[in-house]
């Protein structure tokens, strides 16, 4: 507060100004006019359009009674003054509005602004006469000395489409530009840490942070980008260009001065140490018993508004202690947050009723119908589910209608007959409603109403803040509430899953549940070289995948090993049979590997046994195959062994014991056979793999058949493709193959009639060659399908069942597949698949 001394002496000098230094006339304010231009001047004053920006403190905006201020519009008064000419101003909501109707044609002159390439297109731009700085502002102790060279990861704030966020973008592409409504809008977000840091003038920043009381900002650098404001005039009038040109080198130095210095706080000499400091006092002297009145005057109101701002002081450091309580107090759930909001609301407004409606809370709308005593009394709270009725729009449609915060100060005036309001509140003096948007939708409104004296813009504000600071706390509570489930649906997996868990973070382990504990005891398997209960045939393979774990590469996720839960040398019981799967996660904000261990001991055993099982079966079936197969030529040896015996010493039966003979040595030469196709089938030779085209060894099996077929009845057909790519196999293991296929399907067409067709074909797929042998017999039924191959196994009274288990063998030695379906023809189909040479591995 300036001492009194200064005050009087302040309306001294100008009340002295006005007497003997102010001008009556200036004849010619502005030097070089032309006659053309003041003929222009005189037709177009009160037409020329212009655009003062509503929102550019200190530069550009509209005071509280609505009428411009700022220093532009100080600029523009001074313009109309020296030209003795007038503006017709057009309203606008925003700069980017204001920059639309400029591309539009719709105004004439923009009263300030940067000069860019972009605005350059449709506007000529006069000679700057605001040069203004840029900063950078962030929350006090965050951040200090910061330049945009230093500001990457950080969430920055722009006025969207100004000239300082496009020289940003251009120069530092790699920032993170947030675009805001406008400063204010973008210092509070700074304030409540919903952006880093903000960037706009200095004035600008220094106005808003002032006005609106916002303590926990600083500035913390310059961005090294000036704003240079000139006025924009339409490009067509060039006249009026030259005009404001020859206006602006007419303004002084000293106009300049004090311009700046009415919205900008410059440190200045003391005014008593100038000489004109000293004519003034001189020429005031007559005037000191008019003044001593005025000064009395003057003290009196001075007190009255040092009282009215100490007020408004106070009232604005109990608005951010409401915004403190309700943000540092710990509530228990967002109802709590939304009851405590409210009550602060009608504390903080001093009113009398209120209500408060979420869209996102189930539509409820909290209601206070009265409030009787003074403002620590108690507070009715209602809860209507479903929120506001569409007749209860007379108090709250005008706010959510035009989507900014509405004051009535005489509700009477606005609603003379009541309309759409409930019963409970037909007693409403005075009122206020702020609605509050969430990504173009109005999630909260809030209302209070009946405070004892007019609801002002300070009472706008602090409500605004109030249900700003509530919204932002519930959404915080929201996501701290979906958290917590998370975590919650996280440990209850993890604690009642049946497998073992385990996360590993930093080669150690962190976690583990209770089942992996009683599954692997205190077993360390990330370091496998210091158990001795781990298998040794496992141990490579488990040093392999755990390193792996260690390095953070993970190239295996799945492994299997066993373990003795007790020293091996101390307890010789069964093993422990797992196995582990690995997942990186996240964890706590870091990088960490999830491991799950199955207990596989129950599978192994099981699938021993059926190995075990399958191997006794496979060994039943072979004995007997080959029981069968040696029983009839042992049985055969047997009666001529009784006949030779029989005729032994009768020289007359010399021929019966030499047929005998005969026979024995056939018999013997059947069980030879057998023998020999079991030892070719247990043991087979090595194939001689050589490059042959398949269609050859198939010729040769089809020749080697096709007399003997045809004699029977049974047709042979080869459908054989032509420049099929070359193989490596053995030619006489496939014609084996083939004549084996041939045979077997001639049988089964000879069992059921006496005639039938087969047919054999070869085709060339992507990567393989396919061998198609078909006939039109009865085929294979689906359940036999599978047991076709197994040794010994057969449907004929006179098979042995090793010849499709050799073609099998063979085929699969060759790297191929064998396998049997139904044929086009009605009878089966069996399938050879060779690969090409460049997929064959020999």
């Amino acid at each position: 507060m300036r001492p009194i001394l200064y005050s009087i002496s302040a309306a001294f000098l100008t009340i002295t100004a006005v007497f003997f230094f102010y001008p009556s006339v200036h004849e010619d304010s502005v030097p070089g006019m032309t006659v053309e231009e003041q003929i222009w001047l005189d037709s177009h004053s009160g037409k020329v359009r212009l655009v003062l920006t509503p929102d550019w403190p200190p530069m550009d905006f509209l005071d509280k009674n609505g009428n411009p201020a700022g220093m532009a519009a100080d600029y523009i008064h001074l313009i109309e003054d020296k030209l003795k000419f007038r503006f017709a101003r057009v309203p606008v909501s925003s700069w980017d509005e204001m920059l639309s109707l400029a591309k539009k044609g719709e105004i004439d002159v923009i009263s300030a602004g940067q000069e860019t390439p972009a605005r350059r297109t449709f506007m000529n731009w006069s000679t700057p006469f605001l040069n203004l700085k840029t900063t950078i502002i962030v929350q006090k102790g965050k951040y200090a000395n910061l330049t945009l060279d230093r500001m990457q990861g950080m969430k920055i704030g722009v006025v969207r489409k100004y000239a300082v966020g496009e020289f940003i973008r251009e120069h530092h592409p790699d920032l993170n530009m947030i675009d805001v409504a406008d400063s204010k809008t973008g210092i509070e977000q700074v304030s409540f840490g919903e952006l880093d840091a903000m960037i706009t003038e200095v004035p600008n920043a220094l106005y808003i942070i002032e006005t609106e009381k916002i303590t926990n900002l600083s500035l913390a650098g310059d961005t090294g980008f000036e704003l240079h404001h000139g006025m924009g005039i339409r490009k067509d009038w060039s006249i009026l260009s030259r005009i404001i040109e020859k206006t602006l080198v007419s303004i002084s130095e000293e106009e300049h001065q004090a311009i700046y210095g009415r919205w900008v706080t410059l440190d200045r000499p003391g005014f008593y140490l100038s000489r004109t400091f000293w004519y003034w006092l001189l020429g005031s002297t007559g005037l000191s018993l008019l003044m001593t009145s005025t000064v009395l005057f003057w003290n009196r109101s001075l007190k009255r508004e040092v009282a009215q701002r100490t007020e408004a002081l106070s009232f604005n450091e109990i608005g951010l202690e409401a915004l403190l309580r309700l943000n540092e107090t710990p509530h228990k759930s967002i109802q709590d947050i939304v009851e405590f909001s409210f009550r602060q609301m009608l504390d903080l407004t001093q009113s009398r009723f209120g209500y408060l409606t979420l869209r996102e809370q189930e539509g409820r709308t909290y209601v206070v119908e009265n409030r009787e005593g003074d403002a620590g009394g108690q507070v009715n709270v209602q809860v209507w589910d479903g929120g506001f009725e569409e007749n209860t729009k007379g108090f709250w449609g005008d706010a959510v209608k035009k989507e900014k915060p509405v004051i009535s100060n005489n509700y009477h005036l606005s609603n003379p007959k009541f309309k759409g309001v409930p019963e409970a509140h037909k007693k409403i003096v005075r009122y206020m409603n702020v609605p509050i948007s969430n990504q173009g939708r109005i999630v909260v409104v809030a209302g209070m109403g009946n405070k004892k004296s007019n609801y002002t813009r300070s009472d706008l504000r602090q409500l605004n803040l109030l249900a700003h600071g509530m919204w932002r706390l519930i959404q915080r509570k929201k996501a701290e509430n979906a958290m917590q489930k998370s975590e919650k649906r996280f440990q209850d997996l993890v604690e009642n899953t049946p497998n073992g868990i385990a996360i590993v973070q930093d080669n150690r382990v962190v976690h583990q549940n209770a089942n992996q504990v009683h599954l692997m005891g205190d077993i360390n398997f990330m370091d496998p070289d210091s158990e001795s209960r781990i298998h040794g045939e496992d141990l490579p393979k488990i040093k392999s995948f755990f390193s792996q774990i260690r390095e953070n590469r993970l190239n295996e996720s799945e492994v299997d090993f066993r373990f003795h839960l007790d020293n091996p040398a101390e307890n010789n019981g069964a093993m422990t049979w797992v196995g582990c799967i690995a997942t990186p996660i996240d964890y706590h904000d870091r990088n960490a590997f999830l491991l799950i261990f199955i207990d596989l001991t129950e599978a192994k055993k099981l699938t021993r046994l059926l190995t075990i099982q399958d191997k006794m079966a496979s060994l039943g079936n072979v004995s007997a195959g080959i029981a069968h197969e040696i029983r009839n030529p042992l049985s055969g040896i047997n009666i001529y062994l009784g006949t030779i015996e029989k005729y032994f010493r009768n020289p007359d039966k010399a021929k019966k014991i030499a047929s005998s003979i005969e026979a024995i040595r056939a018999a013997s030469g059947k069980i030879e056979s057998v023998i020999k196709r079991v030892m070719n089938f247990a043991k087979p030779g090595e194939p001689r793999f050589d490059v042959v085209h398949i269609n050859d060894p198939i010729k040769e099996a089809v020749n080697l058949t096709l007399f003997t077929l045809n004699k029977k009845g049974i047709e042979i057909e080869d459908d054989l493709a032509e420049n099929l790519p070359a193989c490596i196999a053995e030619p006489h293991l496939i014609e084996e193959v083939v004549l084996n296929l041939i045979n077997n399907a001639a049988d089964a067409i000879l069992e059921h009639r006496d005639k039938g067709h087969i047919r054999i074909s070869s085709r060339q797929d992507e990567t393989k060659i396919i061998i198609r042998v078909e006939d039109d017999g009865p085929g294979v039924s689906r359940d036999v399908r599978q047991k076709v191959f197994d040794p010994f196994f057969t449907t004929k009274s006179h098979s042995t069942g090793i010849g499709l288990s050799l073609c099998h063998r063979i085929i699969t030695d060759h790297k191929g597949k064998l396998e049997i379906g139904v044929s086009a023809l009605g009878g089966a189909c069996f399938r050879v698949e060779l690969p090409f040479p460049r997929q064959t591995v020999v």
